[in-house]
């Protein structure tokens, strides 16, 4: 694969991201709460414990503000 063929690459998968992030960020506030992120679970055919959905949270939410941003979900 070459550069060009890489970056096209990441810039596609960036725009996937970011439609998925939006799509779960049901009150379009910019980041993800929990709910949202187990709705979007939940839409997807999974149950996930509380517990899990933490553990989850604790891992990606960086600054620890109970919200994803798109940086932290990215």
């Amino acid at each position: 694969m070459c550069l060009k063929e890489f970056q096209t690459f990441v810039k596609h998968t960036e725009r996937e991201l970011l439609s998925l992030f939006d799509s779960i960020d049901r009150n379009h506030d910019g980041s993800l709460d929990k709910d949202e992120v187990a709705s979007a679970f939940r839409q997807a055919g999974l149950i996930v414990s509380n517990a899990k959905l933490d553990s989850f949270f604790d891992k990606i939410d960086t600054n620890h503000d109970g919200h994803l941003s798109f940086e932290e979900w990215r």
